[in-house]
């Protein structure tokens, strides 16, 4: 995106709470400092994180533990601090990075939106194994507001993107912090960082081929783990290596165990909803029938 910038052509469908149109003045401060970080989160974002499973092994006291974090291209939007106009939150991305403008711009009241996009150049860093992982944020006021269940703060400590479980789409990435705004740096002092040990990413082998029609078709193979980062302070026999392994297959194995399970039912209500054939029998076909097999002997 060039410049952030908005057409106004129409009336503004809604305007969420806590959301106003873009000013002038605030369009001219965005681009004046902060659309390069706008353009090179979009490109991070879409390119390491978009519609992908990150998973990270870390520290957890004594024990070895697991989080999956799933980036979608919904999620985006909320970690940059705005709304398009007449745009689904997953349709943000796409239009940043192929510059196309929107009817308008809705910015967050609080300002936070300007907080956030001062830190994007951090965001990289979510990627990188001296990261760390925040899961008690009992006395931290401020996050415990926002009902979220933990966080990966960045290996500068300038960003911190919070997370949030869900049945539906498990965990899931909700908002982004500027950790340099206010104390809250000073509050998360007592929070017990998780060292990363090692980052992977979800991902499925497929094998394509053409069909009878000359159709591209894709058959997957199996979910499989890519290594991202490994941690290399405290991963260095390969002992530690196969932990690291098996911590992740374990995990493989569960998500494809659950995938099964909701496959099944699916399964299930196909099987009871599918209709009944009733076949009709022309009355003259036994008849037929009989005489033909007394004719080949093989009547009982």
């Amino acid at each position: 995106m060039k410049k952030i910038e908005q057409t106004l052509d129409k009336q503004v469908k809604y305007i969420p709470h806590g959301y106003h149109i873009m000013r002038e003045k605030e369009a001219s401060m965005i681009n004046d400092l902060y659309i390069d970080n706008i353009n090179n989160f979009a490109t991070f974002y879409n390119e390491k994180l978009a519609s992908k499973t990150i998973d990270y092994v870390f520290k957890d006291n004594h024990a070895l533990s697991l989080l999956s974090v799933n980036f979608g291209k919904e999620n985006f939007p909320h970690l940059l601090g705005l709304r398009f106009d007449r745009r689904k939150p997953n349709q943000v991305l796409s239009d940043i990075l192929n510059n196309k403008i929107p009817n308008a711009v809705l910015l967050k009241n609080d300002k936070t939106t300007f907080l956030k996009m001062q830190a994007l150049n951090s965001a990289s860093k979510l990627l990188q194994p001296d990261s760390f992982i925040l899961k008690d944020f009992s006395n931290v006021e401020r996050i415990r507001k926002l009902n979220l269940d933990s966080s990966i703060e960045s290996s500068d400590k300038n960003l911190m993107i919070l997370l949030r479980d869900s049945d539906k789409d498990g965990t899931i990435p909700a908002s982004l912090m500027n950790l340099n705004s206010g104390d809250l740096k000073d509050q998360l002092m007592d929070v017990p960082e998780n060292t990363i040990l090692g980052i992977f990413q979800d991902s499925k082998d497929q094998v394509e081929y053409l069909n009878e029609n000359a159709k591209k078709r894709k058959i997957d193979l199996g979910r499989g783990v890519e290594s991202i980062a490994i941690n290399h302070e405290y991963i260095k026999t390969p002992l530690d290596a196969m932990s690291l392994g098996m911590v992740v297959s374990k995990h493989l194995m569960s998500s494809t165990e659950m995938e099964k399970q909701k496959k099944v039912p699916e399964l299930n209500k196909e099987k009871g909803s599918a209709k009944k054939l009733s076949v009709k029998i022309d009355p003259r076909a036994r008849e037929i029938a009989l005489r033909r097999m007394r004719d080949q002997g093989l009547e009982r």
